[in-house]
Order: structure tokens, then C-alpha cells, then sequence
């Protein structure tokens, strides 16, 4: 069987199953590659192995090959009563990484970086709810409630709460005056997910911050840890962050270090390390206090130390 006559099956069969667009393309890219490197349906793992090992970049990139074709061969072995040729030990070594997140201050640095009322508005509603850029790009006016926003996301559609502050700027923007139903709009019309995602990078970076993972899901990862770290529950923050499965919302527990650095604080080997210090200082300034004690008591003793 032909792999890109495979890979076009199991596309349609996601778009059946009402997958977003953009896993769907996230699907359609990675197969593509595969089925340009194997044009004929491979039937056992070796020819899977030899093009997992031409996939070039971190760690998550071959990792995220993996999963497509994962997906993919499951697809084809029931849907055809194919072999499934992903056995055992394809899967790639992926280190555990901690997530890319911003710290308060740099939050504030971050929100401070916007002069316009349309970018201030969307840096404050992603530092606010932790939303994706697909789910801000479609907003629309009537979205705005008197304290959440309904967006639309993998998950479908869900209510997210908003703070005061955050539903001053939104309504700010609507009183604009635009005839677009979209919230947010560029030169050429509503803005889409390129268009956020630029905008927030810009911003980002004019605040002094660096390093790859810029975006709005590093402020989505910022939020999902503040939250933890200001007392929230995970079940929570599921919802507003629109996980279908708690898991990956429990990654961000991994974030939360109050717990662990008071523990740290509390159990260091430092501290008895920095206590035991202290006890001898103090046990030898003991000795000397006493030592002078004796010499002034008896001041014939000094003539005879020598």
C-alpha cells in the first residue's frame, strides 16, 4: 500500500473526528515527511528506525515523530488488519526538561511593554487566564461575559474567568467602534494565530527576555505555575486551562517550588553544617571569655604563663 494514500486516510479520519486544524496539520506535516522517505507502507520496524534516525533537531522534535507515526500505524492496523510495525524500543529518549515560564517581575515587565490599547489587551488576557493563541485569536466581542470569556480551543468551546481589569481593556476595545465581530484586528483584518504569536514575541523580547520558547505559551506555562503557587487546586486549573486529561495539567505541579524550597530551607545540610560552625565559635569565644576571666582574677598568673 502507498503511504501517502495511508497518511490521506488517516487525515480524513481525524477531520471526521472534529480534530482541531491545527492538529490536524501538525498530523498532515509530520506524515508527509515520512511518506516522502517511505513511499510503500513499511510492514515491520526497520525502515520506521532508519527514518527516526534522519529526523533532526532536540530531543522533542524526533520524539514528536514518533507519536504522529505512533498514531498513524495504529490507524492503519485496524482500520486495514495490518501488522503494526511500532513494537517496543522505537520510542526515542526524551530527558525530562523543565517548562519555559516567567517569574512575576518579569510578568510585570512584560505587561508594561505595551503603549496600545489592542496589545496591552491581549498580554493582559494571557498573563490573566493562561488561554492558547488559536483560543485568543478567535475571540469575538459576544464572548465577552460580565466575568469570563468563552473560547474555543482543543477541548471545544469552555468559559474561562477573566479579572476585572482584563474585561475593562476587552470591552475598551470593542467600544472602538469596529465592524468586525473579532476582538483583535491588524492592518489587514482580524488577527490570527501568526499574528499573536508575533505580537506577543515582540513584546516579549522588547521586555528583555530571551531564549527559544518566547510566545504565549510561555506565559500559558507561567500562569499554570502562579496559579499552583498562589494556592489554587489543579482541578481548577484543568478547566480553565482547557486540559481533557488532568495529567497534563499535573506537569505543572513540577513548577511549583514554594513547597520545596521551604523544605529545602528547612532540611539543607547548610544549616547544621552553619550550626555546628556557630557552636564551636561560640565554644571557643566561651574558652577566651573565661581564659581573661581567670587572668584578671589572678593577675600574678600573667608573669608566670612565659
Amino acid at each position: 500500500m502507498k503511504t501517502h494514500a495511508a497518511a490521506n486516510d488517516f487525515l480524513q479520519s481525524r477531520l471526521a473526528r472534529n480534530l482541531s486544524p491545527v492538529t490536524v496539520d501538525w498530523y498532515r506535516q509530520r506524515l508527509r515527511a515520512f511518506a516522502d522517505a517511505c513511499p510503500e507502507l513499511p510492514e515491520d520496524p526497520g525502515p520506521i528506525t532508519a527514518y527516526l534516525a534522519t529526523t533532526h533537531g532536540v530531543p522533542e522534535t524526533k520524539h514528536a515523530h514518533f507519536r504522529a507515526l505512533r498514531a498513524f500505524f495504529n490507524f492503519v492496523s485496524e482500520r486495514y488488519g495490518v501488522p503494526n510495525p511500532m513494537v517496543k524500543g522505537l520510542e526515542p529518549r526524551r530527558p525530562k526538561k523543565v517548562m519555559a515560564t516567567l517569574e512575576a517581575y518579569e510578568l510585570m515587565k512584560l505587561l508594561s511593554s505595551a503603549s496600545n490599547l489592542r496589545d496591552k489587551a491581549i498580554l493582559t488576557l494571557f498573563v490573566d487566564t493562561g488561554i492558547r493563541t488559536g483560543e485568543c485569536a478567535g475571540l469575538r466581542k459576544q464572548d465577552i461575559g460580565e466575568n469570563t470569556v468563552m473560547v474555543r480551543g482543543k477541548s471545544g468551546e469552555h468559559e474561562v474567568p477573566i479579572c476585572e481589569e482584563t474585561r475593562m481593556l476587552l470591552l475598551a476595545l470593542v467600544a472602538q467602534g469596529s465592524k468586525s465581530e473579532h476582538l483583535f484586528l491588524g492592518h489587514k483584518g482580524p488577527l490570527e494565530r501568526h499574528g499573536i504569536y508575533r505580537i506577543v514575541c515582540a513584546h516579549m523580547k522588547k521586555a528583555g527576555m530571551t531564549g527559544p520558547k518566547l510566545g504565549a505559551h510561555r506565559i500559558r506555562h507561567a500562569f499554570g505555575k502562579g496559579y499552583l503557587v498562589n494556592g489554587g487546586d489543579i482541578r481548577s486549573l484543568q478547566q480553565i486551562m482547557g486540559h481533557a486529561n488532568i495529567t497534563t495539567t499535573e506537569k505543572y505541579t513540577s513548577l511549583n517550588l514554594n513547597d520545596l524550597t521551604k523544605k529545602h530551607l528547612q532540611f539543607t545540610p547548610l544549616k547544621s553544617a552553619q550550626a555546628a560552625a556557630q557552636g564551636l565559635l561560640a565554644s571557643e569565644a566561651i574558652e577566651e571569655a573565661e581564659a581573661i576571666f581567670e587572668q584578671q582574677r589572678h593577675p600574678e598568673r600573667r608573669g608566670n604563663a612565659g
